[in-house]
């Protein structure tokens, strides 16, 4: 009888630490939904994999039972039976939860897509001096063709942004044609030094990961290697530049 209560503590106390495992990996996956929210690829394999787990989990929870219904005693097995329906119950509810997750994320995905769409056309011009009554839309297509040689540029809005201060506020220029947008951008070298800065319009997460990209350029570049950022994303080459000494 002592033997048989030991098996049927062994088996309470299996069941428990599988539950700790499944609170454990649950959390791990929760905290790989919401640092994933810009990596989809990486999310969807999270997914599968804690699906797996809830499946070998379930499987190991039916082989207990299994082995409760042959050896445990009336008592104790129903109190195991308990056990090891609420650990199932659990399982459904982290499972349904990491759907639902999974859900948000894709739909704030496809918002994601859309406002990056709706910015193709933008620029971000910092620096340039700012005044009282000026009309914005006419302060940057002068600037536009007198500086980074667009002419008649087609801008359908120019406006500035954030609160007035003593530094000039920055403008986001929408172009009806994004071909002049382009070329604004492949332009903007003129502007070294001059304190006036253009850049794509992105949004902070965008930002950030430029900035990453940017990193790596300059590191590439201190090591002697040829290195550039295109669409985003650092390019470095194998080929080192001959030192100028």
């Amino acid at each position: 009888m002592a033997s048989q209560d030991n098996f049927i503590l062994n088996l309470l106390q299996t069941v428990l630490e599988e539950l700790k495992v499944l609170r454990a990996e649950f959390k791990v996956q929760s905290s790989t939904l919401i640092a994933a929210q810009y990596e989809i690829r990486e999310l969807k394999l999270s997914q599968k994999s804690f699906e797996k787990i809830m499946v070998d989990i379930s499987e190991h929870v039916e082989d207990i039972q299994e082995k409760v219904g042959s050896q445990a005693s009336t008592a104790a097995s129903s109190r195991l039976h308990e056990v090891v329906e609420s650990l199932e119950v659990k399982t459904k509810s982290y499972a349904e939860a990491t759907k639902s997750a999974h859900i948000s994320f894709c739909q704030e995905q496809e918002i994601e897509k859309t406002n990056q769409f709706a910015r193709r056309k933008n620029v971000r011009i910092s620096g340039l001096p700012e005044s009282e009554k000026e009309e914005v839309k006419s302060v940057v297509t002068k600037f536009l063709a007198e500086t980074l040689d667009v002419p008649n540029a087609d801008v359908a809005q120019a406006f500035r942004i954030g609160t007035i201060g003593t530094q000039p506020r920055a403008i986001i220029v929408k172009f009806n044609d994004q071909t002049q947008r382009d070329t604004a951008l492949a332009n903007k070298a003129v502007l070294k030094g001059r304190r006036i800065w253009l850049d794509p319009d992105l949004k902070p997460l965008q930002v950030e990961a430029r900035r990453k990209e940017l990193a790596k350029v300059k590191e590439a570049q201190d090591a002697g290697f040829f290195a550039y950022l295109r669409d985003g994303q650092a390019i470095v080459t194998q080929r080192k530049r001959q030192s100028s000494t």
